[in-house]
Order: structure tokens, then sequence, then C-alpha cells
């Protein structure tokens, strides 16, 4: 039988046994209610009855009194007389009634019969009075009056003691069925609290026999299962719920002996597998690694045999553009142009290659400094206007004044900006735009450098295939599409080490937009913010006394490049005085000599070069540290400044913590 089907019998016998008690209790209840009712209706008849007695006695008294004083008419008399028989009948048969209604004996009973025998003898009296009374004499009333004056009232006087006992009675009646009452209640209420009781030690009961027990010895078989034992019995049989649960575990209990001797088969297998994987593993991983420092091997010879030629190659060319070994005609000085330019650019292709052998083997660091976005954008930009105006294509520049430093490694910033320069060049048809435009998205801290053409365009169904290496998409516009395909790649990977994203937009005929975003932290956006910077992110060490007030002159074109360094460098310790062009540089230089002169190559009305020379000529500044800052950075450009008289040279854009440290090496 189920639980629910032994709980519906349980509850419903309970149920049955308390209706049927109860039924009991009501009629018995019902039973001692009515007793009480009646025993209160005739106590209160009882004592109506002595009040109708004690009436009628008094209308007897009184017909008596009427016969003596109106007796002597004859009308009258018969009158008085025939009621007075009456009431005196009436009274007789009241406190007969009385007495039958009285408990014998009782005190009341003792009232009423004392009464009776009272009232026999008062009427017997006024009898014998009546035959005393004479009518016609006037002087009979009086001797009557006096012969039963006073009679009365001892009667009067046991009435009311009857009405009083009548009452007590009433009241002793109504108490005792009152405390009958109020024990029936008692004892009706202990057997209804006993049963109920003893109904729900029985429900107790039967839930710990068929649910509670059931279930305690379920937990305990289910624990000692997942304790690891698989050999414990069910401990209840039958067809409930509580037998099938135990039927269930032992079933689970034996599904999960079966499962665990297969997996520990499995486990015995895979790890007979996992022994034989291992071994072809530390074989592939020996490979690999044999195949790893053999390709390091091969990008070190590379690097030195493809470099090594190349630079006699464009060293002995340059000797003979700058005709050391004779002069040259016109042929042969065009010849000389294409061989150097494509040296370089061969020169260009290794580099790629290399560096993204780096990158994919990781082994390529970034040196993080400060770096000017403008300069940055500037330095690319020199580098690629002359290819651009030769195709007679218009460079535009678009700048967010709220971006001035961003975070990266310079050469690799660069590299990046001119593969994305270059290729908007090389697929743009002559008469073309390219533009750089910088936008600042401070909500992300990130600083959005868009790159766009107006060139050929790419379709939306190879931006999959863009970035992959060695891949190249389409033609450049009236031939041949030169190049490796490395220079999206090498882009994407450097983005990525900056933890930043490169994507691109385009549409067939009109053009492409290339979108290089790089982190960018407005907070540190503000060169003479920086402070004191002790520890280099790109392991330089610089002194930690600052620059203790050395003197530096600035000579800067650019007003905005020449703030934002004079910034840092105050920010330094340094007492910088800036100057906009090349006599204004010579004129402070000469009437206060500086420390140190940070000298812009490209100056107005003097340019950098010619204000070294006219320096070094002028007594005193033979020795004066003389750096310079130039966005020049094709070959030769370093040579012609340490010719002119310059100590040292360093290209735009500047990495503010490259040059503090250079500055600190000509001041120690």
């Amino acid at each position: 039988m189920s639980i629910r089907c032994k709980l519906l019998l349980a509850a419903g016998l309970i149920l049955a046994v308390n209706l049927s008690l109860g039924l009991h209790v009501l009629r018995a209840y019902k039973g001692a209610m009515t007793e009480s009712g009646r025993i209160h209706q005739q106590t209160a008849e009882t004592v109506t009855q002595a009040i109708s007695v004690q009436v009628h006695f008094k209308k007897q008294v009184q017909e008596w009194k009427n016969i003596l004083l109106r007796g002597h008419e004859p009308n009258l008399y018969a009158k008085y007389l025939a009621q007075f028989e009456q009431e005196r009948q009436r009274v007789e048969e009241l406190s007969g009634r009385l007495l039958g209604r009285l408990e014998p004996g009782s005190p009341s009973w003792q009232q009423a019969q004392a009464f009776e025998q009272a009232h026999q003898r008062l009427t017997q009296t006024y009898r014998q009075a009546l035959l005393l009374f004479d009518r016609e004499d006037p002087l009979a009333q009086i001797r009557v009056d006096r012969q039963v004056r006073g009679m009365d009232r001892p009667l009067t006087d046991l009435i009311d003691e009857l009405i009083l006992a009548a009452e007590y009675y009433k009241r002793d009646q109504l108490a005792q069925m009152a405390e009958r009452l109020e024990q029936r209640e008692n004892e009706l209420l202990a057997v209804v609290l006993g049963l109920l009781l003893l109904s729900l030690l029985g429900l107790l009961v039967l839930a710990e026999r068929i649910i509670a027990r059931p279930i305690s010895l379920a937990i305990q078989m289910a624990q000692s299962i997942s304790a690891g034992s698989r050999h414990t019995q069910a401990s209840i049989q039958g067809s409930g719920e509580m037998a099938r649960l135990h039927q269930a575990l032992q079933t689970m209990q034996a599904n999960l002996l079966a499962g665990e001797q297969a997996l520990n088969r499995e486990k015995a297998l895979l790890e007979q597998r996992v022994k034989e994987r291992t071994r072809e593993l530390r074989f592939v991983n020996e490979e690999l690694a044999r195949a790893a420092k053999a390709k390091d091997l091969f990008l070190a010879g590379m690097s030195h045999e493809l470099r090594t030629p190349l630079t006699t190659l464009i060293g002995l060319t340059e000797m003979l553009r700058d005709q050391l070994y004779g002069p040259l005609n016109p042929a042969q000085q065009e010849a000389l142009k294409t061989m150097d330019e494509s040296a370089h650019h061969l020169l260009s292709l290794i580099n790629d290659i290399l560096d993204l052998a780096k990158v994919e083997s990781g082994k390529i660091e970034l040196h993080t400094d400060h770096v000017p976005l403008q300069q940055l954008i500037e330095s690319s930009l020199s580098l690629v206007r002359s290819s651009a105006e030769s195709k007679g294509q218009a460079l535009e520049v678009k700048l967010d004044p709220r971006v001035a430093l961003i975070q990266g490694d310079i050469r690799r910033l660069k590299q990046m900006l001119l593969n994305l320069l270059g290729n908007a060049l090389k697929f743009t048809p002559a008469q073309g735009r390219i533009g750089i435009e910088v936008l600042a998205e401070a909500e992300r801290k990130t600083v959005l450098i868009r790159v766009w053409d107006t060139g050929i365009g790419i379709d939306p169904e190879q931006f999959d295939k863009l970035f992959e290496p060695f891949v190249q998409l389409q033609e450049v516009p009236g031939g041949h599409n030169p190049g490796t395909g490395l220079g999206l790649t090498l882009v994407n990977r450097m983005a990525l080490l900056h933890r930043g994203s490169i994507s691109v937009q385009s549409t067939p005929g009109q053009g492409s937009c290339f979108n290089l975003r790089l982190p960018w932290d407005p907070e540190q956006n503000d060169p003479a913010a920086l402070g004191h910077e002790t520890k280099q992110t790109t392991g330089l060490a610089l002194p930690t006394s600052g620059g203790q007030g050395a003197a530096i002159l600035l000579a800067e074109d650019n007003p905005a490049n020449r703030e934002m360094t004079r910034a840092y460098l105050q920010r330094q310790g340094f007492a910088v005085t800036t100057a906009s062009n090349g006599l204004e540089a010579l004129s402070l230089a000469r009437d206060t000599p500086p420390d140190l002169i940070l000298m812009d190559v490209q100056l107005a009305l003097i340019d950098g070069l010619e204000v070294t020379q006219k320096l070094r000529a002028m007594p005193g500044f033979a020795h004066l540290p003389i750096i310079a800052l130039t966005a020049m950075a094709m070959p030769g450009d370093r040579e012609r400044c340490l010719e002119a008289g310059m100590d040292d040279y360093i290209s735009k854009p500047l990495g503010l913590k490259e040059l503090l440290q250079l500055i600190f090496k000509w001041l120690r």
C-alpha cells in the first residue's frame, strides 16, 4: 500500500473516531442542557405556585373581611361567602400541588405542610365564627372580628417563608445543576483532548513508521553510497514508495559500481594512451625546439648574410652618387638612383620579414615611451611627402588638440604609420587624396588614428584575408603590385603588442580607411604633469636628481612641439629658453650661453646646420653640447648633422624619456 493510501486511511479512521465521540459529546451536552432547562422550569413553576398560594390566600382573607363589613345585606353576604369558599378551595388546591412539587422532608416541603395545616385550622375557625355571626345584630360584626383578628398573620408569615424557601430551593437546584453541568463539560473536554492527543500520537507513530524511518534508512544508504560503498543492502521490502526508493538506490548503487568498473578500465586505457601521447609529444616538442633553434639560427644568419652585402651595395652606390670615383653623366646618375632605391626597398622587405618572424616567435620587445603624437605624424608624413608630390597626391592632416602624448614604442608606431601611408600611396591613383585623422576617445581611454585614401578600395569579402601574411589582394593602378604582403600583417601584430587593434572600412572604387586604435591615458597627456620619473618602462635609468637647474636652449620652429618639450624639460628641473628661428637661436646662444642646445635642423631664416657652424666658430662654443632634433631620417642625415658640428642626433618623433636620457648623457 502506498504512503498516500496509508495516510488517507489513518486520517479517515481518526476522523471517524473523533466524529463519533463528537456526536456522543454533543448528545451528552444536549441532555445536560435539557435537564438544566427542566430543573430551571420546575423550580420556577414551584416559586410561581407558592406566589399563587399567597395571592389566593390574601384574597380569601379579603373576602372574609368583606363578609364582616357588608354581610348585613343578604345579597352581598351570599356573594362574599361564595367567593370566600372559592378562594379557600383554590388555596387548598394550590398548596396541595405545591407539596407535590417539593421534595418530601425538605425545609420548603415542611413550610408548605405547616401552611396547609395552619390554613385548615384558620378555615375551621372562620366557619365557627360565622355560626356566631348575626346579621341583624350590629355588634355581631365586632364580636366575630375580635374572635378571628390576627389569626391570618401567622399564615401570612408562613406563606412568605414558603416563597423564600421556594426561592432557596430553586437556587440550590440550579447551583447543583450548574455544578453537574460544569463537571460534565470538564469530563467531555478531557475526553476530547485525550482523544486528540491520542490521534496526534498515533499520527506521529504512523509517520515515523511509514515516512521518517524509511527516509532515514534511505539517507543512510545514500550517504554510504556517496562515501564509496557499493555493497549496501536495501532494508525495506515491498511495493510502496519507500520500498521503490530503496530499490532505486540499490539499482543506482549497482549502476555506479558498473560505471566505476568501466571507468577504471577506460582510465587504465587512457593512462596507457597518455603515456604513448606524452612520448610522442615529447618527441614533437624536441623536434619543434630544434626547428625553432634552427629558425633562430637561420634568421640570425639571414640577417647577417643579407644585410652585409646590402650595406656594401648601398654604401658603394652612395659613394658613386657622391662622385667619389669620378664624374657621372645624367644617365649614370639616374641608374645609380634606381639602384639605391631598389636596395633600400629590398632592405625594407628583409626588415619586414625579420620583424614578422620575431613577432611570431615572441622575441620582439617594445620600448615604450611618452611619444608626442603630432611629431610622430609629422615625421611619418615627411618621409612619404616627396613620393606623394611626385604623383600629385594631396596629403591632409586633422589632429585632435586633446591628444598630446601617447605611450608606445616610437620605432614601431612610426613603422605602423609608414606601412599604412605606403599602402595608401601605392593604391591611390595620381591626383588622389591621402589623409591622417586623430580622434580622442576619452570614455574608452583610446586614441583613434585613421589613415584614409581615395584609392581603388577593397572588396569587403576580402577583409578576412587582409591581415594574413604574404597575401596581396589587388593590383596597383596600371601595373603589378610590389611588395611581399607583410605590411598590414605587421601593423596588425604591432597593434596587438600595443594592446590596440586595427580595422578597415572600404568601398571598391571610392577608397579605404584603416582605423588604428591605441591605448591613451588622458591623465598622462600633459608633458608638464609627467613629473620626475626615475623608473622607466624603456629600461633607461635616469638620474634621480633631475636637471638641477641646467640651462637649455631649445630651437624649434613648430609652436606645439616647442611648448610641449619646454614644459616637459622644465618639469624635470631644467631652465629652458626657446627660439622659433635660426637668427633668434644664434642671438640667444651668443648673449647667454646655455649648458646645452637642442637644435632643430629645419629652422626659418637660418637652418640649424648653419647656426651650429656659426656657433662653433665663436670663442667658448667649441665644446658646448649641441643635439640635433629633426624629422629627417634618410640615410646621410645623421652624418651631415655631425659634420656641421653637432654632438648627437635624435630623430622625430621624440621619445621624451629617450630625449631626457640623451640630455643627461651630455651634461655629465
